[in-house]
């Protein structure tokens, strides 16, 4: 590693400017970053789409399995940031060497690492392993909290882009094509859907993976320079560099300048030039003394007494142990807090879900405002919907008339009905011109599940009826009249 030919500029940092370095590292490499991440990434996908696995499962699998993408982006950053020419082609040529090293311990126990990106050097770049690995961590991680801190927001942010991305690509399609609701999308995808959020998936973590990796590598650069004093080797460098100029520069001058200062200067014996010994520690604890030098700190430590282990000894059962409770100990007020905010975040979910479930409930409390405030329909799609219009008991009415052969007048008299009640009622908002379809679509979530349900089969059967000339069975017809009331009822202001 030739600190002389590094990109970056060393000075001390914060934690958050040396991820602010990272930053701009990916950005400045974020296409050869992209497609290093997505080239691993994506066949994957392919090959886990192949598998008889569910989508939601080969979704959950291609996220756990990111140590296998991360390695080349790291091992490719760090070759261009000392200025050494590495391409895309030769870091696949070398892919198995860069990812297989640690692989198993890296998908299993060190997968939820909140600081991976921050301690994967350490394996990919400096090869450590073992006991050594633990104790290099160790001296790394000292009041390094920011790592954690990286992979929370960076998982916020894949959230928030597979979100974007999927809100994005259903407001393009036109709503004649739409195939499916938020509601259903959430709680009931179909396939299509799910490979919707899969494909989304991938995508917003290719986008954040750069940034990720990156982030983590310039923490990574900024402790190896706090704790080995990088920043100042290569000002010693340089100004070693400067003086070597200058002496060459001016060697003609120094000469003549040495000349006439032996000349006038008179020689000493070299005992004058010596110090007593015990002067000289005197001398060197009075220079170190001083607080331009540091201070002392004393500090205890558990110590074995016994027969001491074999350091070389790969016992991965000692090393989990150590690893899970040292880090644990280390990092307890992060995991404390990460705790706090992921209970936050499942108890806003759940809010969310039981809004969705019951957002009928909240339409009684504000019906009659609303229906004070806004001008209710008196038609829609040519059906009359005044209360008044329709007969006391329209599921009834509307058997006799089936009994009597009229199918077209028995639904119509069924789907006017429950249009009226929902309108009135319920205060759901339709056009005047809106379609059998686009009322389905502003009744779903707002009435109960079971009640939608009914109203889609009801829609469905008065289209087929009264465009398609197709008549269900007679007892299947009762049957959807006997089951209106359950539902509908009759409108309160009928």
């Amino acid at each position: 590693m030739n600190l002389a030919r590094i990109a970056v500029k060393l000075r001390p940092r914060q934690a958050w400017e040396s991820i602010d370095l990272g930053f701009a590292m990916a950005r400045r490499w974020y296409l050869s970053l992209w497609l290093l991440w997505l080239c691993s990434a994506l066949p994957v996908m392919v090959v886990l789409a192949l598998l008889p696995l569910p989508l939601w499962l080969a979704g959950l699998l291609l996220w756990w399995l990111k140590p296998l993408y991360e390695p080349p982006l790291l091992y490719w950053l760090s070759r261009r940031l000392f200025a050494e020419d590495s391409t895309i082609k030769s870091v696949f040529r070398g892919w198995f060497r860069i990812v297989l090293p640690q692989l198993l311990a890296n998908l299993t126990w060190r997968r939820l690492n909140p600081s991976r990106s921050f301690v994967m050097p350490v394996v990919v770049l400096e090869g450590l392993k073992g006991r050594r690995r633990s104790n290099r961590i160790g001296v790394l991680s000292r009041g390094a909290h920011a790592a954690g801190w990286l992979t929370l927001v960076g998982l916020a942010f894949e959230v928030v882009l597979e979100l974007g991305f999927i809100a994005l690509i259903v407001g393009l399609v036109p709503q004649e094509l739409m195939w499916i609701d938020w509601q259903s999308y959430f709680f009931d995808p179909d396939p299509l859907s799910e490979w919707l959020h899969q494909g989304c998936a991938l995508l917003a973590m290719s986008c954040i993976a750069p940034f990720y990796v990156s982030g983590g590598f310039a923490l990574y650069l900024n402790r190896r320079s706090q704790l080995e004093a990088w920043d100042l080797e290569i000002g010693l460098r340089n100004m070693a560099q400067r003086h070597h100029r200058s002496q060459r520069l001016g060697a003609a001058s120094l000469v003549v300048a040495a000349a006439l200062t032996l000349a006038a200067v008179q020689p000493q014996p070299a005992e004058a030039l010596q110090l007593d010994p015990q002067e000289s520690r005197q001398l060197i604890d009075e220079v170190l003394a001083d607080e331009v030098f540091g201070r002392y700190r004393e500090f205890g430590y558990w110590k074995p007494i016994g027969d001491a282990a074999d350091e070389d000894e790969d016992n991965w059962l000692l090393e989990w142990l150590e690893q899970v409770l040292g880090g644990f100990t280390r990092n307890i007020a992060f995991y404390a807090e990460l705790v706090i905010w992921l209970a936050a975040g499942a108890m806003l979910a759940y809010l969310l879900y039981w809004l969705l479930q019951n957002r009928y409930l909240l339409q009684g409390a504000a019906r009659r405002q609303r229906n004070g405030s806004r001008q209710v329909p008196a038609q829609i799609a040519g059906l009359d919907l005044r209360p008044e219009t329709l007969p006391a008991d329209p599921a009834a009415e509307a058997a006799s008339l089936i009994e009597q052969g009229d199918y077209r007048g028995g639904f119509g008299l069924l789907y006017r009905a429950a249009l009226s009640v929902l309108v009135h009622d319920h205060a759901i908002e339709i056009a005047e011109g809106a379609t059998e379809g686009e009322c389905l679509l502003r009744v779903s979530g707002v009435i109960p599940e079971d009640a939608t349900r009914f109203f889609s089969r009801l829609t469905g059967i008065w289209q087929q009826t009264a465009y398609g000339h197709i008549l269900p069975a007679r007892e299947e017809a009762l049957g959807l009249c006997h089951d209106w009331s359950g539902y509908f009822g009759v409108s309160g202001e009928g």
